[in-house]
């Protein structure tokens, strides 16, 4: 029963305040963006603010510029740590949803995340950056072979 014990040890140190649990209600979802079928729409929906383009190198893509399979393609994105950053958004312009993958980050966090998405084709894939100044938004080419969104 390791994982018991593991999980016991978990929860002992959420109790503490040493560690902070996620709890299902104290999740929002936005089904707005998540169901926006252009890019435009998605970033609308993440936002009323205006969105500044990354002009200073502050994120970097850690994304292969070829993906073989668009079903499974890693992305990462790593943004500069004097930014304070609240939440990173990846977007795919010529995907069916655009919206791929939404994080909210605590302000501890490192600004970094990596994660897989499905492409339907050859296409930019944006970084969406919420700071505490603004927003900032970056793009990277990424050249699909095999489409994994019905392609």
């Amino acid at each position: 029963m390791r994982d018991a014990g593991f999980l016991g040890a978990l929860l002992g140190l959420s109790e503490v305040g040493f560690l902070k649990l996620a709890y299902g209600n104290n999740v929002t979802w936005n089904n707005q963006a998540f169901n926006a079928e252009t890019l435009p729409a998605a970033i609308s929906a993440l936002t009323s603010q205006p969105v500044i383009q990354d002009a200073s190198g502050s994120i970097q893509f850690i994304a292969p510029p070829i993906a073989e399979n668009g079903a499974v393609v890693p992305v990462g994105i790593k943004v500069d740590e004097s930014l304070q950053v609240r939440a990173i958004a990846l977007l795919c312009e010529k995907n069916p949803r655009p919206l791929a993958a939404y994080y909210e980050l605590s302000p501890e966090a490192i600004p970094f995340i990596r994660t897989r998405i499905k492409m339907s084709e050859t296409a930019s894939v944006f970084a969406l950056v919420k700071t505490d100044e603004g927003f900032i938004i970056a793009d990277k080419l990424i050249k699909v072979t095999r489409g994994g969104c019905g392609g």
